[in-house]
């Protein structure tokens, strides 16, 4: 047979073994017939792909070394560094190519996406989408999406959401709804998991999957359903699906740990050492490079905070310092972490000392505002009302906003500061009035700088800014009214003026002379309760009368009035002077009546009970009856006397 002949045979061999997927069997072909064709690399590169289908990658990778003199094997080898999680080196590899072919490009776009590079990564799918028209169109769109899904949960949310059509795949469906979940729409999130756990488990039974390869396939789904679950408070559930997911013990160790960090989420305080086990699978080495950065995150700061729940604080300490060293960007946690440790340990101006030298360092508005309030809080508990005045006022621009403006008035006008606190609404509502922002918090700032200034006695300023409420908002009378009010104190002509505009009163069916009499300095709540019923009203004297009446003396049918009552009617019976006493026919001396039937006097006084006490009692051993086991409770065999009543 020639060379050509034998050739076309091994390939011819190589494709039916590939069809019923015998890549072990190719290896052993290929490596047979290698020596025999040296110059037929495309021998080497059938090898190569097998050992990647058998997931031997570090084989594949040195073989391709090995045999990098005669060929480059570009794509091959970028392939096995990004499997071998040396992303870098692959995206280096893949740079270098001059005219990179669609597979290039779409090994590219995978490892930016493994970079968390995800705006170049968009960027290149949409490109390949474009441009291939191939069956692979479905696998691009569910990877464009989980890309958008990233990007959303790094707040950039410019993307539109895709629609689920009929024909999309299940890896579609679960992509979209983590895009849903990132844009705080639960629900639909939720409804779309559903839909995608029914599409994996039809899919899967028409391949004729296993069951333990669709529990498999399941996994990520239930892990964020049960994440949709928890978000939307139905704890129990969230519980159970976890549960569920980890007692098939999947082989993704990425959901497996997410699903770990999540019931002890759920657990908090409860079930320590559950939780502790759950955490020890979420320290793998392996998950460094099956989840994400913020994913990471979140798990290492959870070790923290059990460990401070727990009150394991020198480790929850060692903890924060690694966190430290590794993620600088968690600095915010840290600080409040550590500030709550030491609180814990009695150390509160340690604790303030710690949040303040963050506080007056920090640039980053949100932690400055965060570690500020902790601060706050911590310096009230020990009433310096000043020095938490002092680090709000450190806010700058945030500090004008409602929630923070509402605290500093109050603090102020607890410190009997009313110029401060006045000052404080006017540069907000400037503030407010520059940035140009809707008039309903506009609204609320001049109505509590109104109020403020009616209870400091002050009704020129309190009208000003009525006025101005009234501008705002010129269809509200109850703003109407209270202008009304502030003027009536030292300009009445224009409290006349104000009061033309006020709607005409309905006086038909109301009492004139009850609302005269009513004194209206008590509240109008006093005044619903006084007021009576229409049905059930009446006079004063009747309502006296009511109250006056004394309950009906009912006598005796045999009453006679000419005959005087007994004295001794209020004493008991049983003391009054005719009172004769029953005879008693357990006292009477006759045996009739005592003891058996047909038993005679001789019997009753041998076994009288006074005669029995007086004869000495018989030492007896005490012997256990294995036929009567009730007996095995009484002590010694005797009864209890049992005492009169008296």
């Amino acid at each position: 047979m020639s060379k050509i002949s034998l050739l076309n045979s091994v390939f011819s061999e190589i494709e039916k073994l590939d069809s019923a997927e015998e890549y072990k069997r190719i290896i052993k072909l290929v490596e047979k017939h290698i020596p025999q064709f040296p110059e037929e690399l495309s021998l080497v590169q059938t090898k190569v792909v097998c050992l990647i289908h058998l997931n031997q990658i570090e084989d594949a990778y040195n073989y391709i070394l090995k045999n990098e003199a005669s060929q480059k094997f570009a794509f091959e080898k970028a392939y096995c560094l990004y499997r071998l999680n040396r992303s870098e080196e692959a995206l280096e590899l893949i740079n270098e190519e001059p005219n990179p072919a669609q597979s290039f490009k779409e090994l590219k776009a995978q490892i930016l996406y493994k970079l968390e590079r995800y705006n170049e990564c968009f960027d290149m799918y949409r490109d390949i989408i474009k441009q291939s028209k191939d069956s692979f169109t479905n696998e691009r769109e569910s990877n464009l999406t989980a890309v958008i899904s990233q990007l959303s949960k790094l707040g950039d949310n410019k993307y539109d959401i895709p629609t689920v059509k009929q024909h999309n795949t299940y890896e579609f469906m679960y992509n979209i709804a983590c895009v849903l979940i990132e844009r705080r729409e639960i629900e639909k999130a939720q409804d779309l998991l559903d839909q995608a756990a029914k599409s994996c488990k039809n899919t899967l039974e028409e391949e004729e999957a296993t069951e333990e390869e669709i529990q498999e396939e399941l996994t990520a789904i239930k892990v964020q359903g049960g994440y949709c679950l928890q978000k939307l408070g139905r704890d129990k559930e969230a519980q159970s699906e976890y549960t569920e997911v980890l007692k098939y013990k999947p082989k993704d160790i990425g959901s497996l740990a997410i699903a770990s960090n999540n019931l002890v989420v759920l657990n908090r305080e409860h079930n320590v050492f559950d939780s502790k086990k759950k955490l020890k699978s979420t320290l793998s080495d392996e998950l460094t490079h099956k989840l994400n950065t913020w994913q990471l995150k979140r798990v290492m700061l959870n070790h923290c905070r059990f460990a401070l729940i727990t009150n394991q604080l020198d480790q929850c300490t060692q903890l924060c310092d690694n966190i430290e060293k590794k993620y600088p960007d968690l600095i915010e946690d840290i600080i409040l972490l550590k500030a709550v440790m030491l609180w814990r340990q009695n150390k509160n101006s340690e604790a303030i000392d710690l949040l303040k030298k963050f506080v007056y360092q920090q640039k980053n508005p949100t932690a400055k505002l965060n570690c500020t309030l902790v601060a706050v809080k911590l310096l009230l508990m020990q009433n310096d009302t000043n020095e938490a005045i002092t680090l709000l006022e450190n806010l700058g621009e945030l500090k004008y906003k409602l929630g923070i403006v509402s605290t500093l008035v109050t603090l102020y006008l607890n410190v009997d500061n009313f110029k401060a606190a006045s000052d404080l609404f006017n540069d907000t509502l400037s503030w407010y009035s520059q940035k140009e922002v809707d008039n309903s918090k506009v609204t609320v700032l001049l109505k509590q700088l109104a109020k403020l200034h009616l209870r400091e006695q002050d009704p020129k300023e309190a009208a000003k800014r009525l006025s101005r409420l009234l501008e705002l908002n010129p269809n509200n009378k109850k703003f109407l009214a209270q202008l009304i009010i502030a003027y009536t104190q030292f300009d009445p002509e224009k409290a006349q003026k104000y009061s033309k505009q006020l709607p005409p009163l309905d006086l038909q069916d109301t009492d004139i002379d009850l609302l005269e009499n009513t004194n209206w300095m008590m509240g109008s709540k006093l005044i619903k309760k006084s007021t009576l019923k229409p049905d059930f009203a009446g006079s004063k004297t009747e309502v006296e009368k009511k109250r006056k009446k004394k309950r009906k003396i009912i006598l005796p049918k045999n009453f006679n009035p000419d005959v005087p009552p007994n004295p001794e009617r209020w004493l008991p019976r049983h003391e009054r002077t005719g009172y004769r006493k029953k005879k008693d026919r357990r006292n009477k001396e006759t045996g009739i009546g005592k003891g058996t039937q047909g038993a005679s006097n001789v019997s009753s006084e041998q076994f009288n009970i006074k005669n029995i006490a007086a004869q000495p009692k018989p030492q007896t051993a005490q012997v256990p009856s294995e036929n009567a086991p009730r007996l095995q409770h009484r002590k010694g065999g005797q009864y209890k006397k049992k005492k009169k009543g008296k």
